[in-house]
């Protein structure tokens, strides 16, 4: 099955985008018209092309480029090198090359999404019914919504492109950028048409259905509820996001029942957990999962490396209790062993330092005394194969998964409330923390809510919206000083581990953790004084690259809708 998922990407890129144009995110081949036509004559060649709106060719420039770049500016993973450190410290600006990818990323998968909402319906005959059509078109209008609530969430007021190929036909290339407050409105009319047309299962695991077009319409609700400015019927919408995420809950295998350590595993893909997520194969370069080489620590676990340098935050470490199941299958450190890495070596013992038999340093320290452990699956001789030599892992990059689905639901029955010990919302709650092995509560604040997200989601690039839309209920001030003070562990993204004054570092006392301590300051040796984002940093600028060849969408944002009505 994934096999064809790829193999027909290949052939719906040739057929239904050329990215060479100025005004790239708009961009689709007119000669894709004709073989439209002579292709789609059965249910399943129609089938085949929807396949690829969950592929990882689909998705690359998003997911290798971007999409991890918001656990940088959240604070959850540390890294400050180059452009890709711009993030961890706010300061990316509109020539950031990320940026671009971002953007061109997710217009991407729209492009994809817009060619079979409207290009499609005209090109089908033989046995393709209208029913065939519209199940193509909701699968097509849920992944488009997803992709807006994050052009909405990262970039705020963004172009709604509707049909590509009209606005090439048309000539007009003046896009404005619309405002946020619309780009929801249309994204939750798109999750709105999927939710009433998509089956209420499909034989394909990875495909989206009506109930997991639920769970994402619940997270955009709860999104929208969060604003205070917006004139929204907040009480309705966080009804709406309640009822959505209770109907997933249950009607989806229980949380407690599905095993938290594979489940970034190739194992657990498509499986009982997964809501919506990228296809990833080991088929080349931008055809799999890229973070196993971006985040591996070393050559020791990892065919391809790049992770030396990264690793979780201080404030992301302090999270999380002694007895957190979850702990070491998000982030490795001293004395962690993980027999199903290293296999030829009998499994890997995570030190601060490794040596080798001579005493020579295999794998040295790094600022966070620890290294990403979600996500990393180890070299292809470790898991049958399912690792590449170009970026390639097999294992699925989840973009909404069960445990969001429960956490949502607590949110939104707290809904415009500070905390919530209703016994619903507590249950599902306290199943999360039952899985991760921590004590149950009997009330949760949002600020509470919102770090234990964190802790069950970090390195998924989810915390940054939660931070958004804990910003939009309380502002910037306060968003900023969650932020800034680590969710309140009183650590800065600054704060990094040193050797302790006094203290000589040889091999004989390397691997104690008890040698170093955590400092925040240039003052007591560390490389930085603290790093504080500022309110700008919680909206990306246009990248450069788009705004040059559209001047439009320099001026003020325009509502969507507001032409027509």
């Amino acid at each position: 099955m994934m096999n064809k998922i790829f193999t027909r990407a290949l052939l719906v890129c040739t057929m239904a985008a050329s990215m060479a144009s100025c005004n790239d995110f708009l961009t689709i081949d007119p000669e894709d018209k004709p073989v439209l036509e002579s292709y789609y004559t059965s249910p399943e060649a129609l089938r085949s092309t929807t396949m690829t709106l969950y592929a990882s060719k689909t998705w690359s420039n998003f997911h290798m480029n971007f999409q991890w770049k918001m656990d940088m500016i959240n604070g959850d993973m540390y890294y400050t090198y180059g452009d890709e450190g711009q993030w961890y410290f706010g300061s990316y600006t509109a020539v950031n090359p990320y940026i671009n990818e971002g953007w061109k990323g997710l217009y991407n998968v729209i492009l994809f999404a817009n060619s079979i909402i409207n290009d499609i319906p005209k090109a089908c005959s033989g046995t393709i019914t209208e029913n065939d059509i519209v199940k193509a078109t909701a699968e097509a209008r849920a992944i488009r919504g997803f992709c807006y609530y994050w052009l909405a969430e990262v970039w705020h007021d963004v172009p709604v492109v509707e049909n590509n190929s009209a606005t090439i036909a048309s000539g007009n290339f003046k896009l404005p950028r619309n405002t946020q407050a619309s780009v929801y409105r249309f994204a939750m009319e798109d999750l709105d048409y999927a939710v009433a047309n998509l089956p209420s299962e499909d034989g394909d695991a990875f495909r989206l259905d009506s109930r997991k077009a639920r769970a994402l319409r619940a997270k955009l609700a709860v999104t929208m509820a969060s604003h205070k400015d917006y004139g929204y019927d907040r009480d309705a919408l966080y009804k709406k996001a309640s009822d959505d995420a209770l109907f997933v809950i249950e009607n989806t295998r229980a949380l407690t029942e599905i095993d938290y350590s594979t489940l970034f595993d190739v194992e657990s893909n498509n499986g009982p957990e997964s809501i919506l997520a990228i296809q990833c194969a080991v088929q080349g370069y931008s055809f799999g999962n890229a973070r196993n080489t971006a985040w591996s620590r070393s050559s020791v676990i990892a065919d391809q490396t790049w992770g030396a340098g990264k690793g979780p935050t201080v404030s992301l470490q302090q999270m999380y209790a002694q007895n957190d199941r979850r702990r070491m299958w998000t982030y490795m450190t001293g004395g962690d062993y993980y027999p199903m890495l290293n296999r030829a070596g009998g499994g890997y013992t995570y030190n601060l330092v490794s040596r080798d038999d001579s005493g020579d340093v295999l794998e040295d320290k790094n600022e966070m005394l620890a290294h990403v452990k979600k996500y990393i699956i180890g070299k292809g001789a470790d898991c049958d194969g399912n690792v590449g030599i170009n970026q390639d892992a097999a294992n699925n990059i989840y973009l909404m998964r069960l445990a969001d689905v429960y956490l949502t639901y607590v949110e939104a029955k707290m809904g415009t409330a500070t905390s919530t010990s209703d016994a619903t919302a507590m249950k599902y709650y306290n199943m999360v923390r039952q899985r991760a092995g921590v004590t149950e509560e009997q009330s949760v604040t949002y600020e509470e809510l919102l770090r234990e997200r964190r802790r069950e989601l970090a390195f998924e690039s989810q915390t940054w919206f939660d931070t958004q839309r804990y910003r939009y209920r309380e502002g910037d001030d306060k968003a900023l000083e969650l932020i800034n003070t680590g969710y309140g562990t009183g650590y800065n993204r600054c704060a990094m581990f040193v050797n302790k004054p006094g203290v000589t570092i040889d091999p004989t006392n390397e691997n104690d953790r008890g040698s170093y301590h955590v400092v925040q300051s240039t003052a007591d040796w560390g490389q930085y004084d603290p790093i504080n984002l500022r309110a700008e940093s919680f909206v990306a600028p246009i990248p450069a690259a788009v705004s040059s060849a559209s001047p439009s969408l320099s001026a003020e944002p325009v509502d969507f809708y507001a032409a027509a009505e």
